[in-house]
């Protein structure tokens, strides 16, 4: 495993946007990014199979020409990748009331069932739900508590947002994801969790949709919002909801002029940083 870390000063968060925005369009997910704070500076990390592929990644952040920033790769074996994983991956709340709790694999049989703690399995090193994108989506479906009975996780990750939809009253989940690992990894975590979903490796617009929705959440990049935008509508039953999320601020505006649908009506909109969500209730 290699590990890509790029270091900036936290009065640069301009830069650090652009940065994160830069990764996204390499197909860097936010699942495989790890953010941490110390000495006046943010250092994100992020973990790649392969050296060929951080070289490729660094010479494109490179390329951005970004004063202020650093970039260095180190080579984990599996015992210091781990080891590394544990020290940026602490508990925390992703909502008022529910807490995420790292743990290690195989150490299933000795996890206490409780509503109000999620667990994710280190081992498997994707989606810690840090990032601002996936806290927005989590107080989008907290607030809709007990109106989630079926929910669709587009774009599902690690499957962080299924685990928070099924702590909030879901009980019938469909998570799906166009990259294999994610599937894979939010397969884990829903064992972890004893909670009951069909996960499935496929583009949403190649989703056949067979029936309607409560909720449907999509953390998903601006323009695929757009481009799916009639796709997502019509998953979501009369009266139920849509949230959106990753929503970079310089695509806010496109975002709101093109994300129309005369059957969805806008009931909330949130903003932490630079990055905006949305909650939209189907007429």
């Amino acid at each position: 495993m290699i590990e890509l870390r790029i270091s900036l000063r936290n009065e640069l968060p301009a830069k650090a946007d652009v940065l994160r925005l830069a990764l996204a369009n390499a197909g860097v997910h936010e699942e495989q990014t790890v953010e941490t704070f110390k000495g006046g500076k943010t250092v994100v990390s992020f973990f790649l199979p392969s050296a060929r592929e951080a070289r490729s990644l660094g010479k494109l952040i490179r390329s951005l020409k970004l004063q202020g920033i650093s970039v260095s790769t180190s080579v984990l074996k599996d015992a210091d990748w781990k080891t590394r994983w544990k020290k940026y991956f602490r508990p925390f709340n992703i909502t008022r009331d529910i807490r995420i709790v790292p743990v290690e694999a195989g150490s299933r049989r000795s996890l206490k069932k409780n509503k109000r703690v999620i667990y994710l399995d280190t081992s498997l090193a994707f989606g810690t739900g840090m990032h601002a994108t996936t806290r927005m989506m989590a107080q989008l479906i907290a607030s809709q508590r007990g109106k989630l009975a079926r929910f669709l996780d587009v774009g599902s990750g690690s499957g962080i947002l299924s685990l928070v939809a099924s702590r909030y009253g879901a009980e019938d989940i469909t998570a799906i994801d166009v990259d294999p690992q994610a599937t894979r990894t939010c397969r884990g975590n829903l064992l972890l969790n004893a909670c009951k979903a069909v996960t499935m490796t496929i583009a949403f617009e190649d989703f056949s949709l067979r029936r309607k929705f409560d909720f449907v959440a999509a953390n998903l990049l601006t323009l695929d919002l757009i481009a799916l935008r009639r796709k997502l509508a019509s998953c979501v039953r009369r009266g139920g909801c849509l949230a959106v999320s990753g929503i970079y601020y310089e695509n806010f505006r496109e975002f709101r002029e093109n994300f129309k649908n005369k059957n969805l009506e806008c009931r909330r909109v949130l903003k932490h940083g630079n990055w905006y969500a949305a909650l939209f209730k189907k007429r």
